[in-house]
């Protein structure tokens, strides 16, 4: 029987399988026994709620070609179909090269729902030569197993394992599976002298370099310089400086993947992704002239929106919708919280609608996934003070602030997409929009969409499964 390099035979147990996708920093692994069926061609069903594998790997989600299924009496025919993209997916191989894949996705199917990966081809023109439709039909009955690790970032690590001992699919059944699923199952990295956990990592530089200190307002830049910073923003930069971190360095902040959000206030803004629906996405200047005011030449929208009120300002409702079912001609009905999440995903938004029921602003389902994912997974937050800076060799350099850190961070973990919908459908989250059009000077123009929460130490129970304050 042929094999590639990507396929591994006679793996011996489960932690050999774990040894392996340590190596490439992996903390966490999906496996799904593959049925004869599964190859590159007729796509794999891996699970089927993507927001829950948007919570262990980084996907970017969009859409992609109209729906062509008539099961389900053709109730989703011509819908678009969510899709996620892998943001970092390899082969493992047995010669320990890895063998990165561009394309990897999985295919959202909403009418049952469920998620199937496709893309397996590498860029090196190869892929496991287990997964392809000729070995399924030669070898329908060789046990295959799909392995997918992720790092504390999302990366992918993918292993295919073939023909393996006894106590491998032995200690599979034994396994746990992942949330709700009867296919795929889960279990963490055992560590080992050759993993250096970011957990343990950021706690040790908390406490030596950030924990109830105080230092001038600052910014890391690129080149490893440090320079004044007095913006809105300079207890972050200050604490990000703190670390190493240099400013560009991270896209959000992060340490080693982890989410880093230094605050002044327990009332702080968690996310600010802008609607890709509704009048606000059809036409930004319309939207601020009819729904927001007139202040000094310059329109303003603003005011509290949270579900269940409606905003005294804007005059606007927030909601959450789905489509449970198309049974009632593809009404959207209010979400619930007490209801299974991934049989609400159809339709699934966020929207803003006036006392005639039109839609000011929405955020679509896709809009939703792509900023609340594996990044904020852990996230650490971080409270500080910002005072004038009275040292005065540092205030004529330039260093006009100072910041006083907090001696206790919050330390959350876990979360998904269910929580923040679920937190949004409950009031616990609330827009707290802060837009503005300048028509006669267009570069003064802004659009803010900030999603906030009153009390970061009350509301954070809701949002993560572990929630603990560092040190104790």
């Amino acid at each position: 029987m042929k094999y590639n390099e990507l396929d591994f035979t006679g793996v011996a147990s489960i932690q050999q399988l774990n040894d392996l996708l340590a190596k490439y920093g992996c903390n966490r692994v999906l496996i799904k026994k593959l049925v004869k069926n599964n190859n590159d061609k007729n796509q794999i069903y891996f699970h089927h709620d993507a927001s829950l594998l948007n919570s262990v790997f980084s996907l970017s989600f969009g859409m992609r070609s109209r729906s062509k299924s008539n099961k389900k009496a053709g109730t989703y025919l011509g819908e678009m179909i969510p899709e996620a993209r892998f943001d970092s997916f390899a082969w493992c191989s047995t010669n320990g090269v890895l063998h990165t894949v561009k394309h990897c996705k999985g295919i959202l199917y909403l009418q049952y729902p469920e998620v199937r990966l496709s893309g397996f081809k590498a860029e090196s023109g190869v892929m496991p030569y287990a997964i392809s439709v000729e070995f399924t039909k030669l070898h329908p009955q060789v046990p295959r197993y799909l392995a997918i690790g992720a790092t504390q970032s999302g990366k992918a690590f993918a292993a295919m394992i073939v023909s393996p001992e006894r106590e491998f699919c032995e200690g599979f059944e034994e396994l746990s599976y992942f949330h709700s699923s009867k296919i795929c199952k889960f279990f963490y990295i055992k560590e080992n002298k050759l993993q250096n956990t970011a957990t343990a990592t950021l706690k040790t530089a908390l406490l030596n370099h950030v924990l109830g200190k105080d230092m001038k307002g600052c910014r890391l830049k690129p080149d490893g310089s440090t320079v004044p910073f007095t913006g809105t923003q300079v207890h972050g930069y200050t604490l990000e400086h703190a670390l190493g971190i240099a400013t560009n360095a991270s896209k959000d902040g992060d340490f080693l993947g982890i989410e880093l959000k230094c605050f002044t206030r327990n009332k702080l803004t968690l996310f600010t992704p802008e609607p890709d629906g509704g009048l606000y996405a059809d036409s930004f200047e319309q939207f601020m002239l009819k729904y927001g005011y007139a202040k000094e030449a310059v329109y303003r929208f603003t005011g509290l929106h949270r579900v269940g009120q409606v905003c005294e300002s804007s005059q606007l409702s927030l909601e959450v919708l789905c489509m449970e079912s198309k049974r009632n001609g593809g009404e959207l009905m209010p979400y619930d919280p007490n209801k299974p999440f991934h049989k609400q995903m159809q339709g699934l938004n966020v929207v803003l609608r006036d006392q005639e029921g039109t839609v000011a602003a929405s955020w679509s389902l896709t809009r939703l996934l792509n900023n609340w994912g594996v990044k904020h997974n852990e996230v650490v937050y971080v409270p500080a003070a910002v005072k004038e800076n009275t040292i005065r060799a540092e205030f004529e350099e330039g260093y006009k602030k100072r910041i006083f850190f907090g001696s206790n961070v919050l330390w959350c973990q876990k979360t998904s997409l269910e929580k923040m919908i679920n937190a949004i459908a409950t009031g616990i989250i609330f827009l707290d929009p802060a837009p503005k059009l300048d028509t006669d000077n267009p570069r003064n123009n802004k659009r803010r969409s900030q999603w906030r929460i009153n009390n970061i130490y009350k509301d954070s129970q809701y949002l993560y499964e572990s929630v603990e304050n560092f040190p104790e």
